[in-house]
């Protein structure tokens, strides 16, 4: 029977996540706790008898919100079974990195997911899915192999390449809540192998020429060398930012390598090598080459705090000249509690081998992808909420104009005007095609969803 739980259940904190990216917490009128096909098919059911709106969580990461709703939300954290079959794992809609990994370590495997540990690993593939294995074995999105859809109609189905083609295609890069409910995938695995993590610091003094360098050597790196450029604003005023690389490379060779094409030595380094099964669990950080996250995090206070995202993919080394403008904005008017972090990730590698039109990730032949982030404690957002997204829109806007036009998809940004083209490029009409298919009333609907190819005009943001 499925599993409801309303306002007055003390389990209903649950529901709520630990940091937002909007001004305003959206809360929904009911959770139901989905653990199979059968519950989604049930809630699906419950929400159109009442005419409410729904929402579905796999993670509840989302940048945007769309995760929640002010109706009925279906959570599918019980839909939490993995099984291992050879070089093949099948997991359950709630499934978490953290978890996933923990089992697939154990076999010294891995799936090439994020690096956060409660983010899921659904939902995660359904928009791309990347992180420090991605340039040497793609996105998560490129190891799905199967997928149960519970679908508008109540129909449950199987896509793969051979089963609902058009379907699978479309999950891979644009499946999250667009076109039905993900209740069980199935991904290859690949062997895990040692690996070195690096931290090195340097002053920030040193910033831009480090983006520059960075931007010329990292996309083209061997596919094995994953190391992001990170830019850290801590939230008190008082600590002097800096400017560092992290990530992981095959041995401490390449770290030597890399550190004497730097355009200065750093300040500080921490070099850790890792085993294989290690390699899968432990990810470095801006405080830690060799973090190892919380797999889940509780809600600890009334109030979430904020972290919120702008995207852009490159596909040429920015002019000095904005570098210098974007390092400016990054540093000035610093407040209290306010964390800035600017993320510099490589991208092609194995992400660009797989053709454009392939899967609807249509993000694969760029250089690198910038975010900017900023993140603000418990009752940030409802403070300074627009002010901060008036920030961050400032911050972005500085590089746009080289920019690409494109963004991250599973880092969705209520505030971009064209998102369908910016989410999927070319692969926009095809997937208009796709939900007119599967989802023809439109069932399926949020700000951001994809439209049909009935639609008049394709819907702006809300």
């Amino acid at each position: 029977m499925l599993e409801l739980v309303g306002r007055e259940d003390p389990r209903y904190a649950l529901s709520r996540s630990q940091f937002i990216g909007r001004p305003h917490e959206v809360l929904p009128r009911e959770v139901a706790r989905c653990s199979s096909a059968a519950d989604v098919i049930a809630a699906l059911g419950r929400a159109r008898e009442r005419e409410w709106p729904f929402a579905v969580r796999g993670g509840g990461h989302s940048n945007a919100g769309h995760s929640s709703t002010t109706g009925l939300l279906l959570d599918l954290t019980p839909s939490d079974e993995i099984s291992v079959d050879g070089d093949l794992v099948t997991v359950g809609g709630g499934v978490r990195i953290g978890r996933l990994s923990e089992i697939l370590a154990a076999q010294d495997r891995l799936v090439p997911v994020g690096s956060c540990p409660s983010v899921g690993v659904v939902g995660a593939a359904l928009g791309g899915g990347f992180g420090s294995h991605g340039r040497l074995h793609g996105l998560t999105c490129d190891s799905l192999t199967t997928a149960e859809v519970v679908l508008a109609s109540g129909d449950v189905v199987e896509a793969s390449e051979d089963r609902e083609a058009d379907l699978f295609w479309a999950l891979r890069g644009a499946g999250g809540g667009n076109f039905g409910v993900v209740t069980r995938a199935t991904f290859r695995t690949v062997p895990a192998r040692p690996r070195t993590h690096l931290r090195l610091t340097w002053d920030f003094s040193h910033a831009a020429a480090l983006v520059g360098w960075w931007q010329r050597w990292a996309p083209d790196a061997p596919d094995a060398v994953s190391v992001e450029l990170i830019l850290l604003c801590p939230e008190f005023p008082d600590e002097e930012p800096v400017a560092m690389l992290v990530g992981a490379v095959p041995d401490r060779d390449a770290v030597d390598s890399m550190i004497a094409s730097a355009p200065v030595p750093p300040a500080s380094a921490e070099v850790v090598d890792v085993s294989a099964a290690d390699a899968a669990l432990l990810h470095a950080t801006p405080h830690s080459a060799v973090a190892r996250d919380p797999v889940s995090i509780p809600l600890v206070h009334e109030r979430p705090g904020m972290s919120t995202a702008k995207t852009e993919f490159f596909d040429q080394p920015l002019p000095d000249d904005v570098v210098s403008a974007l390092l400016a904005h990054f540093v000035a008017g610093r407040e209290h509690g306010e964390l800035r972090e600017i993320a510099f990730t490589p991208w092609r590698g194995a992400y660009g081998r797989v053709p454009s039109d392939a899967t609807a990730f249509a993000h694969r032949d760029q250089a690198f992808l910038v975010k900017h982030t900023v993140l603000v404690g418990p009752n940030g957002a409802a403070r300074r909420g627009p002010e901060v997204l008036a920030r961050l829109a400032a911050a972005w806007a500085i590089p746009h104009p080289w920019g690409t036009g494109r963004g991250y998809p599973n880092f969705p940004d209520p505030a971009q005007a064209d998102w369908l083209t910016a989410y999927y490029g070319s692969n926009a009409d095809r997937l208009r095609a796709v939900k007119s298919r599967y989802d023809p009333d439109d069932v399926f609907r949020f700000a951001q969803s994809i439209p049909g190819l009935e639609s008049a005009q394709v819907r702006k943001t809300q």
